[in-house]
């Protein structure tokens, strides 16, 4: 078909039937230059079908396979008619939009599978009409493997297949170097412990040859006293065995859990410092499994797994070399099923390997699900949708069921075939064997000794299956384990950060853009300056930008283009450490953690004293309900607050950004969802919080920001007013509708019997 080319990130290309490239070159103007060429497999009307899309420095062209121009509208679409390209995700199917005045005009559609290809096509048009450099990479999640094609288990994954497990062992083991000391020992001692397992089949060959095999006139006496003799050498040899398996297995058990303290140190540490993007995209309860299951699946295979390999490992040398000093013959018969035992082995792991991924992606899922339900409970009972939850947990257990019993299923097909193939070698041994002790060409002594190391050698094989079994389970969980470690971090300081110890908090957005996903831009454009000390009211309707701004303004999140300065320095280059510590966040859903209200309270500054405490509670109002509780500030508040209501959270929210001392604060809803009273309380917190402090409050009910000096109002990703109270009213644009149907719905509260607002006159103003 196609063949897909990427020569530089300003470009991308793919390659044309040689007729349509023809008839595409005919249609470029002089001096026109091709950056983008794609192939779509939708038409217009959702039929599938092969489209092309061409990009010019200049335009649009969409050609059908035929190499006739098609499209929705005009078939060219230039680029100084537009403003700008985004992606829309529909029902099956997805297009690319370009703004020309106030309307999207399709460019073009394609099904799901393209998405990641035409998010990026979708931010390079984007770029391209905007006259900026074109950069096609962005930050789209990678549905499939770059190198074989697959579908990755979940968006930005790692694809299984394509995993060098040699590499992943190799990684594993990296981390026992610290202790290489004790890993040397258990080497030593797994050594020793082979060797002494070696001995009792060679002491019950000599028994049986020259002490029970004897004549009767060869001398009682002589055959008691060497039978004493061996068996005493056999008891001390099984000792030995028994002292060294013993020491071998408790060092192999701390060698295990220390690697594994070490991965998952490395694990949770990553865990903090991934950005929100990471987050945005997947299960809380996915992660805590990669925690727990996949490390502890890891740690097994270390602590049982490794030991059994490396004991195994020198005692089939060792038994080897015995088998075949006692007869060559022999062993080359017991060899004959050990190539299909490796065959088969190998043909199996890659099977195992596939049920145990699909076995522990489903258990990720499952525990999400039921980690969601637990943390939402109050909603499902509230629904009453208990029964639907309940299909919801049945159905992803079925499939966590049929991924067991796919596994395991596997892994008794495998296990029953070495006994097949092992048992075929014995038969080999008593036969040949049996025949040459009959012909006295072979004593019965060496016989038995020969059987019981083939037992021996047979063992591990025999075991393949479980050894392939927690294999299978360790690489499953080391890959999900890797991943999040070799995940790129929140965005790092640069090599030489600027350090901000005394931020004065002017802020300024210079020609802003952002997209939490390539192709759908959420910012546009943003220009904003905000001296130090002033309090800005973020205002508009959900989803029109507001969040974002923040979000970019804590970092976050990089902004895509433009300049985002605090005290005149690039946000880039100023040290996330100095940042953040400068910055306070007040949300209207603030987390608590299990323990006390002092604990939340000084949990931003874990040096401050009893006094500190105290005195940010008195400002921001919570002093008084907490000298109310029993235990006062030592009263436990439970999984996040549980046992505080709204309001209370609030003020301790606010308490906490207060004894955090910050230049910069972030209001998000802040006094939402509380009562009249209680938000009187929460705005005389908010008053005695924002003095002398850079303060960006965002609130649905534009009494909450009274007090700011400027408003900006948004909409759609831009900013379409700034101004006081007064003057944008004055405007009568879209500040001046948003108050008049906050009045209007106002007025309706009070006329169903609702709460009204008395602060707010007829005019939307506070009296």
């Amino acid at each position: 078909m196609t063949e897909t080319t990427t020569e530089t990130t300003t470009t991308y290309k793919e390659r044309m039937p040689d007729a349509l490239a023809d008839r595409c070159r005919e249609a470029l103007r002089e001096g026109e230059s091709v950056r983008i060429v794609a192939a779509t497999d939708l038409t217009e009307d959702l039929r599938f079908e092969e489209r092309w899309l061409v990009v010019t420095d200049q335009r649009l062209l969409r050609f059908d396979s035929n190499g006739a121009v098609t499209g929705n509208g005009d078939a060219s679409i230039e680029f100084s008619d537009a403003r700008s390209a985004a992606v829309e995700e529909l029902v099956g199917s997805g297009r690319i939009n370009v703004v020309i005045g106030n309307e999207d005009v399709e460019v073009i559609r394609y099904t799901p599978s393209q998405r990641t290809k035409f998010a990026r096509i979708a931010r390079g048009i984007d770029q391209l009409i905007k006259d900026d450099p074109v950069d096609m990479q962005g930050d789209v999640d990678k549905t499939r493997c770059d190198r074989c094609g697959r579908l990755l288990p979940e968006p930005n994954g790692i694809c299984s297949a394509c995993t060098n497990r040699f590499a992943m062992m190799q990684r594993i083991a990296r981390y026992a170097l610290p202790f290489k000391g004790k890993l040397a020992l258990m080497v030593f001692l797994s050594l020793l412990f082979s060797l002494a397992e070696l001995g009792p089949p060679y002491i019950m060959g000599q028994i049986i040859d020259d002490v029970l095999d004897v004549p009767a006139d060869g001398g009682s006496g002589d055959r008691f006293s060497f039978l004493y003799l061996l068996v005493a050498a056999y008891a001390v040899i099984r000792l030995m065995s028994f002292v060294l398996e013993i020491f071998k297995d408790r060092l192999s058990v701390w060698l295990g859990g220390r690697v594994i303290v070490s991965v998952r140190e490395d694990l949770y540490e990553n865990l903090s410092r991934l950005n929100m993007k990471f987050y945005n995209k997947r299960q809380v309860g996915s992660l805590i499994s990669r925690v727990s299951n996949d490390t502890e699946s890891m740690m097994w295979f270390l602590v049982d797994g490794v030991p059994y390999i490396l004991t195994n490992l020198l005692l089939v040398v060792g038994i080897l070399v015995l088998l075949f000093v006692t007869s060559w013959q022999l062993t080359l018969l017991v060899l004959i099923p050990i190539p299909l035992l490796v065959i088969g082995g190998g043909y199996f792991w890659v099977r195992l390997i596939r049920a145990f991924r699909t076995k522990y992606y489903r258990w990720g899922k499952l525990v999400g699900m039921a980690g969601e339900m637990l943390s939402s409970v109050r909603v499902v009972k509230t629904f009453v949708q208990e029964k639907r939850e309940m299909r919801r947990f049945r159905s992803s257990n079925e499939g966590v069921f049929r991924g067991d019993y796919e596994s395991e299923k596997e892994a008794a097909v495998f296990f029953s075939t070495v006994s097949m193939l092992t048992s075929s070698g014995m038969i080999l041994v008593w036969y040949y064997g049996g025949a040459a002790v009959i012909d006295e060409s072979f004593t019965t002594g060496a016989l038995i000794m020969f059987i019981a190391y083939l037992w021996m050698l047979y063992e591990p094989l025999r075991w393949f299956g479980e050894l392939n079994t927690w294999s299978s389970r360790a690489m499953s969980g080391a890959e999900k384990v890797f991943e999040i470690v070799d995940t790129p971090a929140e965005t790092e300081d640069r090599d030489d950060p600027v350090q901000i110890n005394d931020m004065k908090g002017e802020v300024e957005f210079s020609d802003v853009n952002f997209a939490y996903e390539a192709g759908k831009p959420v910012l546009h454009d943003i220009n904003l300056h905000v001296q130090p000390g002033e309090m800005i009211g973020l205002v508009g309707k959900s989803g029109s930008g507001k969040t974002t701004m923040t979000n970019l303004l804590c970092r976050f999140y990089d902004i895509d283009d433009g300049g985002l300065m605090i005290d005149g320095v690039p946000i880039r280059d100023i040290a996330l450490k100095d940042l953040r510590r400068q910055i306070g966040v007040v949300l209207q859903d603030s987390y608590f953690f299990s323990g006390s209200i002092a604990e939340n309270i000084r949990y931003s500054s874990p040096e401050a004293t009893l006094e500190q405490i105290m005195r940010a509670a008195r400002t921001a109002n919570a002093h008084d309900f907490i000298c109310a509780k029993p235990d006062g500030y030592d009263t436990q508040i439970g999984e996040n607050g549980k046992e505080l209501s709204g309001g209370e959270k609030q003020r301790i929210a606010i308490a906490r950004a207060i004894i955090h001392d910050p230049r910069i604060l972030v209001l998000d809803e802040a006094t939402s969802s509380v009562d009249t009273h209680t938000e009187k309380l929460i705005q005389e917190a908010i008053a005695n919080l924002v003095k002398g402090r850079t303060t960006f409050a965002i609130a649905h009910r534009l009494s909450t920001l009274r007090r700011a000096d400027r408003l900006v109002v948004m909409d759609a990703g831009k900013i379409v007013e700034t101004g006081t109270h007064a003057e944008l009213l004055d405007m009568k644009g879209h500040f001046y509708r948003m108050v008049e149907t906050q009045r209007a719905s106002t007025a309706v509260m009070a006329v169903g019997g609702g709460k009204s607002d008395p602060n707010l006159g007829a005019n939307g103003h506070r009296s």
